[in-house]
């Protein structure tokens, strides 16, 4: 039904030994280990967040401090699977571990509204161009990579689901 219809902190490695979905948790706390990794915690959190406005048309993109809070509070599963990779070695070197959990909630705590929201799937839908700006936001390769996950796993257990039950538009 699903690639991540067993659990969403799964482990799941590439070849190469790293976790091979940034749609769930242990991809996507891999992936927070290398954004701008050199820079400040507010830094990484301010460059990502200005990906998104981008891509939203400079509609709202906002941060919910409870949910973060609450990500961070209820983060055991998280916090295993941040060590589990630094034990693995898929961080790259000299990662600080918190700050890279600290990103991955805070990640997880940004806030759209319906609109903004729309726009970012509009921009996705045309191929990386934002269609109210007409600014390039992203690459057509990583929008391809990016849409083939989202369409596979993106929504957890029910991806495969609806992917077999709606199928792929003609």
């Amino acid at each position: 039904k699903s690639p991540v219809e067993l659990d969403s902190t799964r482990l799941d490695w590439t070849k190469n030994g790293l976790p091979h979905n940034p749609m769930i948790n242990p991809g996507a706390i891999s992936c927070c280990s290398v954004i701008k990794k050199d820079e400040s915690l507010a830094d990484r959190f301010d460059f990502v967040t200005s990906e998104y406005k981008k891509m939203a048309g400079g509609e709202f993109v906002g941060f919910s401090n409870a949910t973060f809070l609450s990500e961070k509070s209820e983060a055991d599963r998280n916090y295993a699977i941040g060590y589990y990779l630094k034990e693995h070695n898929v961080f790259p070197e000299g990662c600080n571990l918190q700050e890279t959990l600290d990103l991955y909630f805070q990640l997880c705590s940004v806030e759209t509204t319906a609109n903004s929201a729309a726009v970012i799937s509009a921009t996705l839908a045309n191929g990386g161009v934002c269609p109210t700006t007409k600014d390039v936001c992203v690459t057509a390769d990583a929008v391809r990579n990016t849409l083939s996950l989202m369409y596979s796993c993106g929504m957890y257990d029910y991806s495969g689901e609806w992917s077999f039950e709606v199928g792929l538009p003609a």
